[in-house]
């Protein structure tokens, strides 16, 4: 697993969400209208699983990528954003004499972005990969409070 950071704000996609849609859309198209061969081919970039979990001192990023090889993972933190990205490749040969009744498990390139709506302590960052899930977590950066002058006491 490779792991970066980039000291800029992440872009993200523009009408990623409208994207996504138009690609399960015509996922469900060429299903229907190809058959079964188009379901075991690779596709366009799809999202893992995740769960995202915070509290007062972290974030946590759990996503699942069962069967990928961890020098195919890249772990991307920006100052607003973690990105993770890679490949599951599909280990097994497709035979002409193999009929799938169902293909659920996705092939190809995956991308999954986190929104991360404050600083982050980058040096504490951690990452790993363990029985098919990545864990990234992701400390905040401990912001000092100032007393307010009110509570200040009387001179």
């Amino acid at each position: 697993m490779r792991m970066r950071y980039k000291q800029v704000t992440y872009r993200y996609i523009e009408g990623s969400q409208h994207r996504l849609e138009q690609h399960y859309r015509r996922l469900l198209h060429d299903a229907l209208r190809q058959g079964q061969s188009s379901l075991v081919q690779s596709s366009t970039t799809w999202r893992p699983l995740a769960d995202i979990l915070e509290s007062p001192q972290r974030m946590l990023v759990k996503v699942e990528l069962a069967g990928v090889q961890e020098d195919e993972i890249e772990v991307t933190l920006y100052q607003d954003a973690l990105v993770v990205s890679g490949v599951r490749r599909n280990a097994s040969e497709y035979q002409e004499s193999l009929c799938y009744h169902e293909a659920q498990i996705r092939y190809g390139p995956f991308r999954l972005e986190v929104f991360i709506p404050y600083p982050v302590n980058r040096d504490a960052v951690t990452a790993r990969y363990e029985c098919g899930f990545l864990w990234v977590d992701i400390p905040k950066q401990q912001i000092e409070q100032k007393p307010l002058p009110s509570d200040m006491p009387d001179e």
